[in-house]
């Protein structure tokens, strides 16, 4: 890899697109909680093998990931899949969205400047309070990781209702209960550690994707085997990508078929 992909790898995970947020801004303490809607099986499997480093990571340092620490469920992708399916029901909706993967962080400064009890103390309450969302029988995964630039902790559920439906819905909703949603995570978790709600309105998000596959075009880095008139342009393959965080299974439209 060449010295400015592997440079946009290492960015602290912190960066965001958009309003900044303040988020390196000297003072500035917030907390981040940020959800992501896992759409398939395949999705979930990759999503599962970045926190377990089962696949390549290039942002985390291979010689600390003893330092992470598995909170909740099995040590392996697969392990947390099968007890997916053990909660599942047995009829699922073809555009039933099968997980809901949380991320909980805070401001790079702040994170850092916490003991490893107060960082600890903090990823274990917003884990009580994602399980108070869900049900703690719904988390099938929460891990926290400390071989990337700021510990932070990665948490998969499976969205089930009160009647054993998946219902993403009823847990994100649509852009008021999301907002409702991070008012009441700084209220009841973030706020208590020292981290502020970020800004209501902003329009700046997490890029994991920027993470795992580079904040370049990441076609090459998807489907390295396809020619340039097959492969789908640099947008399409990154709205692909934030489909399901870690990409999809197959290629988006490519320009050719677009432009019949």
């Amino acid at each position: 890899m060449s010295a400015e992909p592997r440079k946009l790898f290492e960015k602290d995970w912190s960066k965001v697109r958009g309003s900044m947020q303040g988020l390196h801004g000297e003072g500035k303490s917030f907390g981040i909680m940020r959800t992501a809607k896992i759409k398939t099986l395949g999705n979930m499997g990759a999503s599962l093998q970045h926190s377990f480093r089962e696949r390549e990571t290039p942002n985390a340092d291979p010689d600390r990931t003893s330092d992470n620490t598995i909170l909740v469920g099995g040590d392996n992708s697969k392990d947390v899949l099968a007890a997916w399916k053990d909660r599942a029901p047995e009829k699922i909706r073809k555009n039933a969205v099968h997980g809901l993967e949380y991320f909980i962080g805070g401001s790079p400064a702040k994170i850092k400047a916490m003991t490893r009890e107060e960082q600890d103390t903090y990823f274990r309450d917003a884990l009580g309070w994602i399980e108070n969302r869900h049900g703690k029988e719904n988390v099938l995964s929460a891990m926290v990781h400390r071989d990337e630039t700021t510990p932070h902790m990665t948490v998969m559920t499976i969205p089930l209702d009160d009647r054993g439906k998946l219902n993403c819905r009823s847990f994100v909703g649509n852009k008021k209960a999301l907002s409702d949603l991070q008012t009441d995570f700084a209220e009841k978790v973030s706020e208590k550690h020292g981290l502020r709600r970020g800004i209501k309105g902003s329009t700046a998000r997490h890029e994991r994707v920027q993470r795992v596959y580079g904040a370049t075009c990441p076609v090459k880095t998807l489907w390295p085997s396809l020619s340039a008139s097959e492969a789908p342009s640099c947008a399409a393959a990154r709205k692909a990508t934030l489909t399901g965080m870690h990409g999809p299974q197959r290629p988006p439209q490519t320009r050719s078929a677009a432009s019949r």
